[in-house]
């Protein structure tokens, strides 16, 4: 840990110890480790949340299984392990993924078998607040959404009072294994929470039998500390560590032998700290990720011998203070920081030549610079304002800087060369704003008007990734110094219609992209590994000038008889590249999700459909393959008999349904070629002790 994370550290604690202003009373609801501070009047018509009674229920084995059935989201599959999401097109860096509030992580791996969001177990997350599209500066900068993704949080008691859970549960397809345990200890002045969970998930089978290369195994727990020494005092410690092996990933060219990540962070909030000051946040936070991939199991394994141990790391703070300008103003302003850094290099243990057939004794050993030891610093500042202009209408605004600075400490020689020795990028000043009008047309009906621009300058992959093969495609990729920062200028308008028991909502958005980071084959870089094979030429990361997508979500739900509740919704995305007169890659298909439960004190069932259309728009210079449509049905139950038990069963893909996601990735390097099948018919079962 280095001098400038400890002067952070040191410094933002001083800032929230010595603060002297004094208590006074103030009506508006904060929550430590929520985006959004409720003023009399909510804003939240932006924000969707995924709720953790929807996760109880599905009991999702990953992360990113939880947005399979979200509006407007796909997922990215590259192994059953480490899904990532996709909103409206826009992916990876273009999210901003956060935990609680402001924390951050990032993969380690070039090829993403780690994503930031894989970091957290689904078991210990309360809920997941999305916001879609570049409409929040307060944390971080956000192109085309922020998922704030919100771990457990122990309740509320002026006595002592402890409570918990034990379980675990079985799968048929692939025979998998889970268990956990939750341990809650509460009184008036602090707060205890531990969640542990252990998974061992084997290769599963599709709809048509086949068997998938997709098991793995992982261990991981979570601590939280919370101390209250008064009402509108809160200061909390979070400590999370997964460890994950023997991953493997068919959609890439290697599996993960390892994946070992911990995230600590520490926040200070204060409310009502006077009469214009009604909340003062701090928070500093750190991850580390310690990746480790290799292709022992894979088929080319006869030829070379590659090991790649990665690691990346993150760390910084932000502070935040909301002042009460009027009885209808509330004004934010803050600062944050964010350092990441990545480094690691492959080792290849070469005993034939593919091309020419010689054989090596001993083994010729070759050294691949991963990340040529890259470095990213983001200081942002922001402001944000909120308005009730009168009872039926609120105004945001919104704005923020960020100035971005790079490093790259151990270029490859070949790297250098190839930028004339000039591999520095330029320092990014960035201007994000956004704006918004909420009106409420009636008491049953709410319509909001959004306007933002986003802008991320870009990450360590497209700057500096040297000749690795980290797309889809089957091309070798070579980062760019030389990007511009990418922006998006977006607009949404949402409105809802709100019944006793019912709600109904259409929300349709346009966005238009300038210096849309890409890549484009270059036929100036020859291949650097195996040159006698296609394709010959790698893919160089570019900015195109123009980019757009427009397209819409839509949905109704509605409780009746008391005990049962339908919902349905439906998304689409049209994303065109301006520029190159093509399909943007990687664009989710037009899909509905609906869903019939039934729900009492002791049972909740939930039948549930996923229908997705053919998706023929797709990207010729990604090699993006069309991918026909489906319909998936599932049924989720649980059953309380008595109030210390919860008895869990479920049966997904009922039909057996032979269907490969569009945003799923082919296999890579085995002996046999397939598109990446979903799992076939599973008979699941799960129980639950709480205390």
């Amino acid at each position: 840990m280095n001098n400038r994370f400890i002067t952070l550290v040191i410094s933002l604690t001083v800032s929230v110890l010595c603060n002297p202003l004094a208590v006074m009373s103030q009506a508006d609801t904060i929550y430590l480790e929520e985006i959004l501070v409720e003023a009399k009047r909510g804003d939240d018509i932006l924000k969707t949340n995924i709720s953790g009674e929807t996760l109880k229920l599905e009991n999702p084995h990953d992360v990113g299984e939880i947005f399979k059935r979200q509006a407007g989201f796909g997922v990215i599959k590259r192994g059953n392990f480490a899904m990532e999401p996709v909103l409206r097109g826009f992916k990876y860096e273009q999210l901003n993924v956060q935990f609680n509030g402001g924390s951050t992580s990032t993969n380690a791996c070039p090829n993403r078998m780690d994503p930031a969001i894989s970091q957290i177990a689904p078991e210990n997350i309360e809920k997941v607040e999305v916001i879609k599209g570049p409409y929040s500066v307060r944390f971080g900068p956000s192109t085309g959404g922020v998922l704030n993704i919100i771990t457990k949080r122990p309740e509320k008691s002026d006595e002592l009072k402890v409570s918990g859970s034990v379980g675990g549960g079985y799968q048929t397809n692939g025979s998998n294994y889970f268990g956990g345990v939750n341990l809650m200890l509460v009184n008036k002045g602090y707060d205890v929470l531990f969640d542990a969970g252990y998974k061992n998930f084997g290769n599963y089978k599709s709809g048509s039998g086949e068997e998938i290369p997709s098991s793995f195994n992982r261990f991981g727990y979570s601590f939280k500390l919370g101390l209250t020494p008064a009402d509108n005092h809160r200061i909390q410690i979070s400590w999370n560590q997964g460890f994950a092996k023997d991953i493997l990933h068919a959609g890439l060219p290697m599996d993960a032998d390892k994946d070992n990540s911990s995230m600590l962070a520490v926040d200070y909030q204060g409310s009502n700290l006077s009469k214009s000051v009604f909340l003062l946040k701090a928070k500093i936070f750190g991850s580390y990720v310690d990746h480790e991939m290799s292709n022992k199991l894979r088929p080319n394994y006869q030829i070379v011998h590659a090991v790649t141990p990665v690691t990346a790391w993150v760390y910084g703070g932000r502070t935040e203070l909301g002042i009460k300008v009027s009885e209808n103003d509330l004004m934010y302003v803050g600062i944050d920081f964010k350092h990441i850094g990545k480094d690691g290099t492959r080792t290849r243990e070469i005993y034939k030549n593919a091309c020419t057939g010689a054989v090596y004794d001993p083994p010729v050993v070759k050294k691949d610079l991963v990340w040529q030891n890259s470095k990213k610093n983001d200081l942002g500042l922001f402001f944000e304002n909120k308005y009730e202009v009168n009872n039926s209408l609120l105004w945001l605004l919104g704005v923020r800087l960020d100035y971005i600075t790079y490093a790259i400490d151990d270029p490859a020689p070949d790297f250098m060369e190839l930028y004339d020795n000039d591999v520095q990028p330029d320092n990014d000043l960035n201007i994000s704003m956004n704006t918004s009008l909420t009106w409420e047309v009636t008491g049953s009906v709410e319509i909001q008007w959004a306007a933002g621009r986003g802008v991320r300058s870009p990450e360590l992959t497209e700057l500096f990734i040297n000749h690795f093969n980290v797309g889809m495609d089957a091309y070798e990729y070579v980062g760019n110094p030389n990007l511009k920062p990418e922006t998006n200028y977006q607009t949404d308008i949402r409105i809802e219609k709100r019944w006793k028991s019912a709600i109904l909502y259409g929300d349709i958005f346009y966005s238009y992209m300038t210096n849309y980071i890409t890549s484009k084959v270059d036929t100036t870089l020859p291949r650097k590994f195996l040159p006698c094979m296609d394709p010959k030429f790698a893919k160089r990361f570019t900015n195109i000038d123009e980019a757009y997508r427009y397209g819409f979500e839509a949905g109704f739900d509605i409780r009746f008889l008391e005990k049962f509740r339908y919902n349905i919704n439906a998304a689409y995305t049209f994303a065109q590249n301006k520029s190159w007169d093509e399909p943007l890659p990687e664009i989710p298909p037009f899909a509905i999700n609906s869903s019939l439960g039934y729900f009492t004190e002791k049972i909740t069932a939930d039948a549930k459909v996923r229908i997705d259309a053919t998706q023929n728009r797709v990207s010729e210079s990604f090699d993006e393959s069309t991918t026909p449509g489906f319909a998936v049905f599932d049924f989720f139950f649980s059953y309380t008999p008595i109030e210390m038990l919860e008895l869990q069963f479920a049966v997904t893909n009922i039909f057996n349904k032979n269907y490969a996601d569009h945003l799923s990735r082919p296999y890579k390097n085995l002996n046999e070629q397939s598109l990446y099948y979903e799992p076939g018919r599973s008979f699941n079962f799960g129980v639950k002790f709480k205390f």
